[in-house]
């Protein structure tokens, strides 16, 4: 005899700090699939200190442009056999609602997909090949996009793509640790350094298809040069102020100040948001006299942060493990077409397969990640 236990226990993370945190469609829509920002971005140049005979300075105007915010795609297929579908509905036995089940869990497995996209540069770069895995099928990997770990990202039967145009093919089927992976067959076009990106099939990859992030909407132009449709070595007023190093460097109090004074220049500081390493790196500069938010603290997800300038400091799981991000919040937001959703233009969400005894649903949202004022945020990269 089976006796189950019916709270079903989760093993998969599911906080989302950054994607619980930042506003909702602020840009004006203009476009089917489109969203657009005005910048102000220079004053009137008509003014000028002069004599009392002398001619009136030519006349100035404000000076503004558009952004624009493209739409993103983000899609997640489940399927579920008509067999398994009436037997949990009317066996005992069944642990959960399949239907249900499969409803919830899609949208949680979306949001985390979107919570690392909203850290990434756009292009889908999970991490990079790390050594050349010959005719071998271990592949180890290194250089995450976000997170700390490339297998925080991966899953058992995944079909990945490498390479610079993403066209070598592979499947994972095991995973080792945080940075390894066993492949279902040995690749031997897979090298070094090549960049590793998730596929949805032998033909098609996310490959600069996802959604941009905070390391290149907070960026100086060395993750992304062009913005919304403003280069930044043009308009050096659409950079935000980075710290960067060409090597990894000791966390300091000096290295904080500079980043978040940079920040308070033109914004105002909300919260900051790092990895969970540079937090406890934090955490152990202040070890003789640490000091925690209150319980009034204003960003969801759980967390409870440390404070740097009365402001306080957040672990984000899905934040590159060496970076820490000074956000004014007031100029980030989601940009969407609509809610997460199904699709059901017909009335219903299970559309039957016409091949076999099953039902498939299709979890759509369309939306991109926009900021209007770059400058008024900083980063802080390569510390420890």
């Amino acid at each position: 005899m089976r006796i189950y236990d019916k709270e079903v226990h989760e093993q998969i993370f599911r906080k989302n700090v950054l994607y619980q945190n930042i506003e909702k469609n602020i840009a004006k829509s203009v476009g089917s699939t489109t969203k657009y920002l005005s910048v102000h971005y220079g004053r009137n140049t008509g003014s000028a200190a002069m004599g009392e005979t002398d001619s009136l300075p030519t006349a100035g105007f404000q000076q503004y442009l558009q952004g624009s915010v493209g739409m993103k795609y983000n899609f997640h297929q489940l399927s579920i056999t008509d067999v398994a579908l009436t037997a949990s509905r009317r066996s005992k036995e069944f642990l959960v609602d399949v239907l249900e089940s499969e409803y919830q869990g899609a949208k949680d497995d979306m949001k985390r997909q979107i919570s690392r996209q909203f850290w990434g540069i756009g292009t889908g770069e999970i991490c990079k090949v790390n050594g050349d895995p010959g005719a071998g099928t271990t592949l180890n990997l290194d250089t995450p996009m976000c997170g700390k770990n490339p297998t925080d990202y991966l899953e058992v039967n995944n079909v990945i793509r490498t390479g610079s145009t993403a066209s070598t093919i592979a499947t994972i089927s095991g995973i080792t640790d945080g940075d390894t992976v066993t492949l279902s067959a040995a690749v031997a076009a897979i090298a070094d350094n090549d960049a590793v990106y998730i596929a949805q099939s032998a033909t098609q990859s996310n490959k600069d298809q996802e959604i941009m992030g905070l390391k290149g909407l907070i960026d100086d132009g060395t993750n992304v040069d062009t913005l919304e449709g403003f280069a930044r070595t043009t308009y050096f007023w659409w950079q935000s102020y980075i710290d960067d190093s060409s090597s990894s460097r000791a966390l300091t109090d000096s290295l904080m100040h500079t980043t978040f004074l940079e920040a308070m220049r033109k914004g105002e500081i909300g919260y900051i948001l790092t990895s969970y390493d540079v937090y406890k790196a934090y955490g152990l500069l202040l070890t003789p006299d640490r000091r925690y938010t209150n319980s009034d603290n204003p960003l969801k997800g759980g967390f409870v942060g440390l404070v740097f300038n009365d402001k306080p400091i957040v672990a984000d799981y899905d934040c590159p493990f060496d970076e820490m991000y000074f956000m004014d919040n007031s100029v980030l937001s989601v940009e969407d077409l609509a809610d997460m959703s199904f699709l059901q233009e017909d009335g219903a969400i299970l559309d039957r397969s016409s091949t076999t005894p099953a039902w498939n649903a299709t979890l759509k949202y369309y939306a991109n990640l926009a900021i209007k004022a770059p400058n008024k945020c900083s980063a802080l990269r390569d510390v420890v």
